[in-house]
């Protein structure tokens, strides 16, 4: 099954911002790149269980994918079907 990891965005410290010098005595924040501003960086990977993937990112996030290559199918094929008619 495929699950969803959203691990704790390393660019940011997950706060989400960074904060930029552009003067001695002046800064300025920006959401991060990284993460767009969520704080966490999501990517998906196939695991058997969800403890499988717990194991594997302890820290993570752990939720299974709405979207999976099944889901995919289906839709694909709906689009399929309207554009035949």
């Amino acid at each position: 099954m495929e699950y969803e990891i959203h691990t704790e965005c390393r660019e940011c410290d997950g706060y989400g911002i960074l904060e930029h010098q552009i003067a001695v005595d002046e800064s300025k924040d920006s959401d991060c790149p990284e993460c767009d501003g969520s704080r966490f960086v999501v990517h998906t990977e196939v695991y058997d269980s969800e403890e499988d993937a717990k194991a594997d990112y302890p820290e993570s996030f752990i939720n299974p994918s709405k979207w999976n290559h099944a889901k995919a199918v289906e839709r694909g094929q709906m689009i399929a079907d309207q554009i035949m008619r």
